[in-house]
């Protein structure tokens, strides 16, 4: 027995809703690497910001898979 579409749907929605703080995150990166000296704090919003987009990817991939049949 699969899991509901409306499931896999909403699954894949809220990922990608998480994966945008890990694009913006990504911007700003690029667009911070020419200055110097980047503030510690902004680095560690980056890094927050990467893990949440990496928990999106995981919700988008699980979604996407068939689930396993119950022993």
């Amino acid at each position: 027995m699969g899991r509901h579409p409306v499931l896999t749907a909403v699954m894949v929605i809220f990922g990608f809703i998480l994966l945008l703080p890990g694009v913006c995150a990504i911007f700003f990166i690029v667009a911070e690497a020419g200055s110097s000296g980047t503030d510690s704090a902004l680095v560690l919003l980056w890094v927050i910001c990467l893990l949440i987009a990496f928990g999106g990817v995981m919700l988008i991939r699980q979604a996407l898979r068939s689930p396993r049949p119950r022993a």
